[in-house]
């Protein structure tokens, strides 16, 4: 018999066609076996005035938890490349219900760039985008079902910094109360001038969600400078990466990809419609804790300390606290980024002084707690001088 060209090639399209269909269950079963779902009280879909879909969720107080009906609801905002699990991979490790559990009523947004998307719906996924529509809308309808005046602001990373450009723009500054801030940058710190040169319609979306549950089963195996540029590996606990992966991870499309490569082409600045986003924040009132770590290569305290430093520039009485989590500041680890949602030690170190910053009433020795926030104000003070801004929190009224 002689073996031609033809069967070789039907050989090889067979051997191409099984090992496609065996790397599909491969996937299927581990997504499967890592996914982890979590109940909601609410869950619901809401449209923006420009027609794209957003969610939100009300976490729910566990049995025995006591209702604090005179503070706020708090809103929780992911960041870039993730959903709403951002800050509820794992009920052990979940700021929301951290919080929640403490009586306070907490809600999760899911922003237009964090939903299984579909090609036109990609098209719509601009920084600006979101400012001007997701975050107003998703503020306003759970100031509506709560019946409450303003609500208390919770923003990781892309989270913050969507609120740096809301406030005073689409979101009016009466409608939040107090303000946390957790490793959201107030400019990019590492300006690549080369993407200049290439047209943003010409960057693609990066498919993180596939490539993210592809290899979660493996990811905890060795770690990789991809680990150490994304968290600090030390501080991130035996199983929560795997979980990260397959629960919270969404690709970027290509129109918010070219959002942020178009910053990082000129100054590092953030912009929206032309205007910087920091001299917007000079005017603001709402007290903010800001939060960052010492080992945040994706936003260096530095960053996020430009968004502090802008935050109610012209009015001094604006209590603010500037609080960076590392062993040289007292905190149990030197946090990267991601393991500021899901740090093995993150009920010590961030939970329980944003709830304290949270609560009816805060005193200046109170946030952002004794054993992490005077060590680590001092030492970015004797870094990076500054003016009085950075004083005392003086005494916050009650709700």
């Amino acid at each position: 018999m002689v073996w031609t060209f033809g069967a070789t090639l039907l050989v090889a399209l067979a051997l191409a066609v099984l090992a496609a269909i065996g790397l599909w269950a491969h996937l299927l079963y581990w997504v499967k076996r890592l996914t982890l779902p979590l109940e909601y009280s609410v869950e619901e879909v809401l449209r923006t005035e420009d027609g794209a879909p957003i969610e939100i969720r009300r976490v729910p107080r566990p049995d025995g938890a006591e209702a604090q009906p005179d503070l706020p609801p708090i809103l929780l905002v992911h960041g870039l490349a993730a959903n709403h699990r951002n800050q509820d991979i794992h009920p052990d490790y979940s700021l929301a219900r951290h919080l929640a559990t403490l009586g306070r009523d907490v809600w999760l947004l899911t922003l237009r760039s964090g939903r299984l998307l579909t090609r036109a719906e990609r098209r719509s996924v601009r920084f600006s985008a979101m400012v001007r529509y997701d975050l107003p809308c998703a503020i306003e309808a759970i100031l509506e079902r709560t019946g409450a005046r303003s609500l208390d602001y919770v923003g990781f990373s892309m989270g913050g910094m969507l609120l740096y450009a809301a406030l005073g723009r689409s979101v009016a500054g009466d409608r939040v109360r107090r303000v946390v801030i957790v490793g959201s940058p107030g400019r990019l710190t590492t300006p690549v001038r080369l993407m200049r040169f290439l047209p943003g319609r010409l960057l693609p979306g990066v498919p993180l969600r596939l490539m993210a549950r592809s290899v979660a089963f493996a990811s905890e195996w060795l770690p990789t400078p991809i680990h150490h540029a994304v968290a600090n590996p030390r501080n991130v606990p035996p199983g929560v990466t795997r979980l990260a992966l397959v629960n919270c991870i969404e690709d970027i499309p290509a129109a918010l990809n070219a959002d942020f490569a178009a910053w990082m082409a000129s100054d590092g600045e953030i912009r929206v419609d032309g205007e910087r986003v920091l001299d917007g924040l000079a005017s603001v009132g709402a007290p903010a804790l800001f939060i960052a770590g010492s080992a945040d290569r994706i936003a260096p305290a530095s960053a996020v300390r430009a968004a502090f430093d802008a935050w109610g520039r012209d009015r001094p009485e604006t209590p603010k606290r500037f609080l960076v989590l590392g062993r040289d500041f007292g905190a149990r680890e030197d946090y990267g980024h991601g393991d500021l949602a899901v740090g093995a030690y993150t009920g010590v170190d961030l939970f329980e002084p944003i709830a304290r910053f949270l609560g009816p009433d805060l005193q200046a020795e109170d946030a952002p707690g004794p054993e992490t926030g005077a060590v680590a104000l001092e030492a970015i003070q004797a870094r990076q001088p500054t003016s009085d801004e950075t004083a005392p929190m003086p005494d916050l009224p009650a709700a």
